[in-house]
């Protein structure tokens, strides 16, 4: 019975050994997986330490840039109003759903051809619908302006008559040849130089908006016009033509044709009428340009100043001027006509100065607001001197706290006249910057491109509606500057001040402008910009607090100064590249990521102008002088991130493994024993039974 109980437990022991070793194995086979994944990890970790992203770097423009196809293919400042075409080896144009609908419907061929004014056009106005240029340039820039329209699977042009316009003619040598134009105009300046620029900084405040009525003109405004039309008329007189006239001569076209451009069932006389005065623009413009450039002969300045008779609404041209003199002569007459009708329309009793009856100036006492009317208060101290609230300038709104309080009547119903007195002075300040309601300042200020120009719409609008809004916090206890309750609430806040009687009423121009100037950039930038405008200062991160910040305004010497030019070069490039070398149609290029890749493997190349000669060439993308390839700090970040977690999960289940394998090689080594001491046991046992049966 005890050999027979023995070795039911020697087997028991058997078999419990047996599964001690199985899992034993078991646990070493997934230790061993483990250890490949770590591996695995470890490599993929470390080929991610070595990850890149290329990047856009123009010096001119604050800040990198992602790579994305729209940055490379859409006319901006960024990409110095030159596309940046992406290429397949044989040289196709790659485009995407949107230009590729555009080249369908204008009828391009993927294989290229040959141009005309006509499809160029409608390259251009079929761009509209997509999105990639807005209705009012693509009429700018077009001489045909069809109306295309979307519809299932493209673009198409509606049944309405083509309206031909004075736009910009089709240039069949833009990139293909032609002289490149310099259309870097742009300057970048940080804050302090901003505030000591003489384009924006040290413009004069125009304090005269908020009394000039219909007719008037600010005595500020009227000098700075006049001293321009005498130094065009002295360099005229001269001979010399320089590039602010000739800029000059365009903007007045630009102006014509903002304010008289005839509408679409206007009468033909007055459509001929309209084209005939552009064509005398055109004519001046054209003898501008060659006498700003001044490298010609005398004998050629006739064949250099002529302009096509297709270019007149009477077939009749324009054979060019038989002298210099004669063309300055007409230059010359033209602004001093301009100056006539200027100083008629403006009398001296029409050009106003500050009024020191409406300002509190030249007062005894500085630190009480107890007058009927305007003070203007810098750093917590009023400004008595009328001369130096004349010389105030946008640099010292940039530079301290300038705050506007009134007192003209007192009482409720006179925060509606501040609410136009602030809207008064926030489109003065905003002019500066080139904006304007009417559209006639590309090229002034921050206006420098369409981005720009709908950025400074943007900023204006949100803080017109900004400053619309009342802060009246709190009951005044004093009619002190200090402690005056309209006034610290306009310091505090991004809205007018007022204390609760709304006795007074105060602005900080200063906060104002500091809004404007970060509603700028939050258009621009969208969800990456950095900066936002709150109720109140405290709130506010406003563009202005980082010194190092970079503001881009334009500059017109020596460059291409209008939107309109400059576009209309960047399309003429694009379309007449895709005439010369086909294009071909990619869905995914505006996944940045995608694109990276296929340029990054040399599955597409890049093509940029040639400076020298005027032709676009396909090189690599760390050759075309903007594109930088740079460590990818955010896949990287990524990388170390998910290495770091799967690490501790797979050292986790590592451990786990380990202490399971203790456990159960402690339980082999006991059964080992104990199976040995059964084994032992029931060989004697054996041994016992064959002697006691011998015996």
């Amino acid at each position: 019975m005890g050999l027979a109980a023995s070795q039911a437990r020697f087997l028991c022991i058997t078999a419990r050994k047996a599964d001690c070793e199985y899992k034993s194995t078991d646990l070493a086979q997934q230790k061993l997986s483990i250890t490949n994944q770590l591996s695995a990890i470890s490599n993929d970790y470390a080929n991610a330490m070595n990850a890149t992203k290329l990047l856009w770097s123009n010096d001119t423009v604050d800040g990198d840039y992602g790579l994305t196809y729209s940055l490379l293919m859409m006319p901006s400042a960024v990409n110095d109003y030159d596309p940046y075409l992406i290429t397949t080896p044989s040289g196709a144009i790659v485009l995407n759903s949107e230009y590729a609908a555009a080249a369908r419907a204008a009828g391009l061929s993927k294989a290229g051809g040959i141009g005309s004014q006509e499809q160029r056009d409608k390259f251009i106005q079929a761009m509209v619908p997509g999105g990639l240029v807005t209705k009012e340039t693509a009429d700018s820039i077009t001489r045909y302006d069809f109306k295309a329209e979307k519809v299932a699977g493209g673009v198409t042009f509606d049944n309405a008559p083509v309206i031909e316009s004075n736009g910009v003619q089709w240039n069949p040598l833009a990139g293909i040849g032609a002289q490149p134009k310099n259309k870097s105009v742009v300057d970048a300046m940080k804050l302090p130089e901003l505030i000591m620029s003489e384009q924006i900084g040290q413009q004069l405040i125009d304090w005269t908006a908020l009394t000039l009525t219909n007719g008037q003109i600010s005595k500020v405004e009227y000098d700075k016009k006049n001293k321009e039309f005498n130094q065009y008329s002295q360099l005229l007189a001269k001979h010399v033509v320089t590039d602010d006239i000739v800029n000059y001569f365009k903007a007045q076209k630009n102006t014509y044709e903002l304010n008289n451009r005839p509408a679409d069932d206007a009468a033909q006389t007055v459509k001929d009428t309209y084209n005939a005065e552009l064509l005398k623009y055109d004519k001046l413009i054209k003898a501008a340009e060659v006498l700003a450039k001044g490298d010609f002969a005398e004998s050629e300045f006739k064949t250099l100043t002529a302009i096509s008779a297709t270019d007149s609404p009477t077939g009749s041209g324009f054979d060019g001027y038989a002298t210099v003199d004669a063309a300055c002569r007409e230059l010359k007459n033209f602004v001093d006509a301009d100056q006539t009708a200027f100083e008629s329309k403006y009398p001296a009793d029409k050009r106003i100065d500050i009024d020191t009856s409406k300002f509190n100036v030249n007062q005894s006492d500085g630190k009480k607001i107890d007058f009927q009317g305007y003070s203007v208060v810098v750093n917590g101290v009023l400004e008595k001197d009328k001369g130096k609230v004349s010389d105030m300038t946008i640099g010292d709104i940039l530079a301290g706290s300038v705050v506007l309080v009134s007192n003209q009547s007192g009482g409720k119903e006179d925060i509606n006249k501040f609410k136009q007195d602030v809207e008064k002075m926030l489109d003065s300040i905003a002019k500066v910057f080139g904006y304007s309601p009417s559209e006639d300042l590309f090229g002034k200020g921050f206006n420098i491109d369409e981005a720009s120009s709908e950025a400074l719409k943007f900023a204006y609008n949100m803080t017109k509606r900004q400053f619309n809004r009342v802060t009246s916090l709190g009951s005044n206890t004093s009619n002190s500057f200090i402690d005056n309750t309209a006034y610290q609430n306009a310091i505090n806040y991004n809205t007018i001040g007022a204390d609760s009687d709304m006795q007074y009423n105060a602005v900080s121009l200063s906060n104002m402008l500091s809004s404007f100037l970060t509603y700028y950039d939050n258009y621009l930038n969208m969800a990456n910009s950095d900066y936002v405008v709150g109720k109140s200062v405290e709130q506010s991160v406003y563009v202005t607090d980082n010194l190092n910040y970079y503001y881009l305004f334009q500059n017109d010497k020596d460059a291409v100064p209008d939107i309109k030019s400059k576009s209309a070069d960047f399309y003429d490039e694009l379309y007449n590249n895709i005439l010369a070398h086909g294009w071909r149609e990619d869905v995914a290029i505006d996944d940045s990521e995608y694109l990276e890749s296929m340029i990054k493997d040399g599955r597409y190349s890049m093509s940029s102008l040639n400076e020298s000669d005027g032709y676009y060439y396909q090189s690599r993308y760390n050759d075309t002088g903007y594109i930088v390839e740079v460590a990818d700090t955010d896949a990287i970040a990524r990388a170390e991130a998910e290495f770091t977690s799967k690490k501790a999960e797979l050292t986790y289940k590592e451990d786990s493994i380990d202490l399971k394998s203790k456990k159960i090689d402690a339980e082999i080594s006991a059964l080992t024993t104990e199976y040995e001491s059964v084994k032992n046991m029931i060989s004697n046992g054996v041994q016992k039974a064959f002697q006691l049966f011998q015996s």
